[in-house]
């Protein structure tokens, strides 16, 4: 195990966050700067050990949390292409986009997180709960945080016999807290995989995305000029096979990719299918990918991982009465302010409804969006536009 962070005496806190990725650090941070004790419990050993996404920050994301020029590579224009690899390219005045070094964003803000306040320990996986509050089963009204003030971590490792007054699980799409409160899982999920092969000049300054049924079915294909590689990818609906050779074979005559080594290889899951419906329960909430908090038809989520891990840490703050540090580290086992509104129903009202995304989701699941294109039953000026729409959400 590693800490990072100034480890506490006491093995109390207000708040422990399972998760040291973007959500959970964004709301472990926030939750240190509003004066609470704070606990970032994360399983792999290190920051960034094991990356499961491309990592790129879109415009919101970086102005909410920025990261320092050696970690970025400023990408403003997108080119989206068809089966044909024709394409259409993309580009607003004010707009956007930040490949990241991802391992080293991570270590970043892990850093940050720290300074703020927040001990985070690595090598520390979820075990579960020992003994849970009777608030943790959610009034179906209300979601009160009435009765017992703790909650007390199981296991035999690094988090045994801690306590808290409010957990969040920030633990990825497919979260173990969740499974231990009885919340909701994501259901509805992309598989994604990506390699990262060494850079070349000639790759460009743009974000590549391409429209490809055969190889990406649900999704898309992408090439990211990136911050020392060249990241290359597909997504796609999670039961077929990911063929991320025969993907690079068939655009290698655009990029040259077959007279390259390949540096490093990632995959993982993206939740599309929403915020969840129970995604917070008692003293116990989710955030980021572990509470659906992806857009479903990009599948985006850094940008709501930091705005809504921030909010909650916010939420939770104001619903505890504010922080319990103090000059000797104790923790001050107080209940929640009376008249305060749960942390889960202020982040439910502040979530965007995407019911015009998930609506286009069903048509991408559906329609024959690439046959149309090539069929020229979908004119390339309807097209500019959906994708303008898309990627800097509005048209122009």
């Amino acid at each position: 195990m590693t800490a990072v962070g100034a480890s506490r005496e006491s093995a109390d806190y207000d708040l422990v966050v399972v998760g040291a990725g973007f959500a959970g650090l964004a709301c472990a941070r926030r939750a240190a700067e509003r004066g609470l004790s704070v606990l970032v419990l994360e399983r792999q050993s290190e920051p960034g050990e094991r990356i499961h996404t491309t990592g790129i920050l879109v415009k919101e994301a970086w102005e909410e949390w920025a990261a320092p020029a050696s970690l970025v590579r400023r990408i403003q224009r997108v080119r989206v292409y068809d089966p044909r690899h024709r394409f259409v390219e993309l580009e607003r005045d004010s707009y956007f986009f930040m490949a990241t070094d991802t391992a080293g964003l991570l270590r970043h803000l892990v850093e940050k997180t720290r300074r703020s306040g927040a001990e985070i320990r690595f090598g520390a996986p979820w075990e579960g709960v020992a003994s849970e509050a009777a608030d943790t089963t959610r009034d179906a009204a209300r979601g009160s945080m009435r009765g017992s003030r703790r909650l007390t971590l199981a296991g035999s490792g690094a988090a045994s016999g801690l306590t808290c007054r409010f957990l969040v699980g920030a633990d990825g799409a497919r979260s173990k807290v969740a499974e231990s409160f009885g919340l909701d899982g994501n259901r509805r999920l992309l598989k994604g995989v990506e390699w990262e092969y060494e850079p070349r000049d000639g790759d460009g300054d743009c974000l590549h995305c391409f429209i490809d049924p055969e190889c990406a079915p649900g999704y898309i294909g992408w090439v990211v000029p990136g911050v020392g590689a060249t990241q290359v990818g597909l997504a796609l609906h999670r039961d077929r096979r990911a063929d991320l050779r025969r993907f690079s074979e068939k655009i290698d005559g655009l990029f040259g990719l077959s007279g390259r080594r390949v540096l490093e290889k990632r995959g993982g899951v993206i939740p599309i299918g929403g915020l969840l419906r129970n995604f917070y329960a008692g003293r116990v909430m989710l955030v980021g990918d572990a509470a659906g908090m992806v857009s479903p038809l990009t599948a985006g989520g850094i940008h709501q991982a930091y705005r809504f891990g921030k909010l909650a840490a916010d939420a939770i703050a104001d619903r505890l009465g504010g922080g319990s540090r103090d000059s000797s580290g104790g923790a001050d086992a107080g209940g929640p302010r009376p008249g305060a509104p749960h942390p889960g129903d202020v982040v439910r009202r502040a979530y965007p409804n995407h019911a015009l995304k998930r609506l286009a989701r069903w048509g991408f699941d559906r329609l024959p969006v690439a046959r149309a294109l090539q069929a020229g039953l979908l004119s390339w000026n309807v097209f500019r536009r959906v994708a303008e729409t898309v990627f800097f959400h509005r048209t122009r």
